[in-house]
């Protein structure tokens, strides 16, 4: 069990990080808005596939941070080119 509190300790721990590091931007902009929306649908959407493929807690946690740091880079792209699309880089 102090294992499991561990493991959801580091996402909660790599989720203020991210938080804080989304501080930087502009949050009522409606493209970083979307990117918020949409890394943490990716979480979500990691943890349930994770969870569906049996994984053990460790490897959930960890497909949990991936899936909330996959895109981090597109939120300087947004707001240095205004743009998420990947020709713009």
């Amino acid at each position: 069990m102090d294992k499991l509190l561990d493991l959801t300790r580091d996402f909660d721990a790599a989720k203020a990080a991210f938080e804080a590091y989304l501080d930087e931007y502009d949050r009522a902009d409606d493209k970083i808005h979307l990117k918020i929306v949409h890394t943490y649908g990716v979480v979500d959407a990691s943890e349930d596939i994770a969870r569906r493929m049996g994984l053990d807690e460790e490897d959930v946690q960890l497909a949990k941070v991936i899936g909330l740091l996959h895109d981090i880079g597109r939120f300087e792209q947004i707001r240095r080119f205004d743009s998420f699309e990947p020709g713009t880089m």
